[in-house]
């Protein structure tokens, strides 16, 4: 039972006493437990035992920056790192002598940070590049809005949500006051997730303007529609910001707060920096950094099925309805999830979270892969190229590599 499910319930059984003397201790005793778990649920007290939250969930004005953080209090060495299982390429069934061609190709490039692949939960490979190290936080781009969805499975599965039919005008209502279109009203959690929302939005521009935006979810909810929401892929990352402010305004917690309580501290993930727009959302699916293991734990954990070394994390519900096709997009993809964008690459279903600049994060589940690269960051798109090179290795090395006799 979430914690405003049981506030519910007591502020019903609170009003239900009758006044009366022999009662006023039952009375008082209730009020002090109700505002007990009023400030739980909004934020205000800590649970005992919850570790602290990081520095990065302050909401101090800081604006969305590209940077890169090096943490010297974490291990360079893997051996050091507890959640962490090494292992080698023919341990884990895959021929290092047809793999090894693959990954000489992939260390000439000039942009490369880091590439960690795992296989049966093991890390079979990891390298760094160009000066980087296993400690180096990235800018994670779009990688982030993977978390994001996740936050919201969790959310449904802790009452926050009844399902991803609700409107986004409950949560906001004050920015549709005004709303550049009525049917906007009907926007959903459906609509935001799998970038059916209709708004007429131009990714790079519009991203742009934003940086320079007072009052980020306001300018994002007034662009016009295009099409009736649910009608047509566009993708956007303004409504994935609006899907922070929801978050944040349905769980009491921003964010950045609910994302490290109920999703990264399980995984031993900690967030280096978070951006914040003007009215103190965090941004929703850009501007967080973290390091390149973080990322393969969190592809670790979906393939997985949400489960982290046995604790369920992500409901396991979400991770198949997320990472399943939500709608036809194209571009020669099998279809989008809620945030996850879907492939067929040789013979094998395989689902990725995709961010600027050439960060990728790719889940083959039927091969128990997951599979790791970042980039120096360079700028707001998507790096084709990058992305275009990391199939070209999974299809031509890693998976003849696991498939060799």
């Amino acid at each position: 039972m979430s914690r405003s499910v049981l506030i519910r319930g007591l502020f019903a059984v609170f009003s239900a006493l009758p006044y009366c003397p022999l009662r006023l201790h039952v009375r008082l005793s209730l009020s002090a437990l109700v505002v007990l778990l009023f400030a739980l649920q909004a934020g205000f007290v800590s649970p005992q035992g919850e570790a602290p939250l990081p520095a990065a969930c302050e909401t101090d004005g800081r604006r969305p920056q590209n940077r890169f953080y090096q943490r010297g209090d974490a291990p360079d060495d893997l051996s050091d790192d507890e959640l962490w299982i090494v292992s080698d390429w023919e341990a884990q069934g895959i021929n290092s002598a047809i793999i090894e061609g693959g990954l000489a190709l992939l260390a000439e490039s000039r942009t490369r940070q880091s590439l960690i692949i795992m296989r049966n939960g093991a890390i079979a490979y990891e390298a760094y590049f160009n000066g980087s190290r296993a400690t180096d936080s990235n800018n994670i781009a779009s990688i982030s809005k993977s978390m994001l969805s996740a936050l919201v499975g969790i959310a449904i599965e802790q009452g926050y949500f009844e399902s991803t039919d609700e409107r986004i005008v409950d949560y906001l209502p004050a920015y549709f006051e005004e709303a550049a279109d009525p049917a906007a009203r009907e926007l959903t959690l459906h609509h935001l997730l799998t970038m059916t929302h209709g708004l007429a939005w131009e990714e790079n521009e519009a991203s742009r303007r934003l940086n320079r935006s007072e009052n980020w979810v306001a300018d994002i909810l007034s662009t016009p529609l295009s099409s009736q929401p649910g009608a047509r892929f566009n993708y956007s990352t303004g409504v994935s910001h609006v899907l922070s402010a929801v978050v944040t305004e349905a769980t009491g917690m921003s964010a950045c707060e609910f994302a490290h309580r109920h999703l990264f501290q399980p995984l031993g993930i900690e967030a280096e920096f978070w951006g914040v727009d003007p009215q103190g959302y965090f941004t929703g699916g850009h501007s967080v950094s973290m390091t390149a293991r973080e990322i393969a734990r969190f592809g670790q954990l979906f393939l997985d099925e949400g489960r982290w070394q046995g604790a369920p994390i992500v409901p396991g519900w979400w991770v198949a309805a997320s990472t399943a096709p939500q709608i036809d997009i194209g571009n020669n993809y099998a279809g989008y999830g809620y945030y996850w964008w879907l492939n067929r690459i040789a013979g094998y279903d395989m689902y990725s979270a995709l961010g600027a600049g050439g960060q990728i994060l790719h889940v083959i589940p039927a091969l128990e892969i997951v599979m790791v690269t970042t980039h120096g960051f360079r700028g707001n798109q998507r790096d084709y190229a990058e992305e275009a090179e990391s199939y070209d290795f999974i299809w031509n090395f890693l998976i003849p590599a696991i498939e060799a006799p």
